[in-house]
């Protein structure tokens, strides 16, 4: 009689299990700064955490600035038009011992917030193609062979926070031929026409990278009491 409950409580141990976060950060509790979460960006995505503008309540998010100023705050400093977000530096973030590159996906998600005043350009036809947002995965660090999904700017309205997410498959071999052991995930500003003032182009908030692992994890201390508390009840009942 209470098989199914302990068949239950197990497969909901294993589920629970089954996703495992490798970095967070909402600017506020949960990563806040380069310590922990993100980084605070290169010098064309420069990312600041201010009290939320938007009146979500949602507390900090991370205004990003896609001018190109120099680290000091003056400039511009003029140089590629892409701007990105990062784990801290390196950038690196190695993979979970259980997931199995080939088998196992990644899922990268995060809250975008365009304001009607961007500094973005959303002119698709006045310069051929709208600037964009992506999220880029990158296996061992290589830049050949990547992962991306990408929003073009035009296409997400303004004034409105999106959830966006995107799941992939680890690629079992990097581009170079080793087996894929870590990830450099991108939250990328492309500035395509390289022409964005000084000032917000987005703010960001919720970002969470997670793996997904088809390894049967090893049981809980959880589902190990409740294993020896149904042994026991057992052989009071007998």
């Amino acid at each position: 009689m209470k098989t199914p409950l302990f068949i239950f409580l197990l497969a909901s141990s294993i589920a629970a299990n089954g996703a495992i976060t490798i970095l967070e950060d909402n600017w506020d509790d949960i990563g806040a700064g380069a310590a922990n979460g993100l980084g605070t960006g290169n010098n064309a995505a420069k990312t600041t955490p201010i009290a939320d503008p938007t009146g979500s309540g949602r507390g900090n998010v991370g205004a990003v600035d896609i001018g190109k100023l120099k680290a000091d705050g003056s400039g511009p400093l003029g140089t590629s038009p892409w701007g990105e977000l990062r784990a801290p530096w390196p950038g690196s973030i190695d993979l979970p011992a259980s997931a199995v590159a080939g088998t196992d996906s990644i899922t990268i998600s995060a809250d975008l917030y365009i304001p009607a005043d961007t500094t973005f350009d959303t002119d698709a036809t006045g310069n051929g193609a709208a600037d964009r947002f992506n999220m880029i995965v990158r296996w061992n660090g290589i830049n050949q062979g990547a992962g991306n999904k990408k929003w073009n700017w035009d296409s997400l309205a303004a004034d409105t926070w999106h959830s966006l997410e995107f799941t992939t498959l680890i690629k079992e071999n990097d581009n170079d031929g080793n087996a894929t052991t870590s990830i450099i995930p991108i939250f990328s500003f492309y500035d395509r026409s390289n022409n964005a003032a000084p000032g917000t182009a987005a703010y960001i908030d919720n970002v969470k990278i997670s793996v997904s692992t088809s390894a049967i994890p090893e049981p809980s201390v959880g589902v190990l009491a409740i294993l020896g508390s149904l042994v026991f009840l057992r052989r009071r009942r007998r």
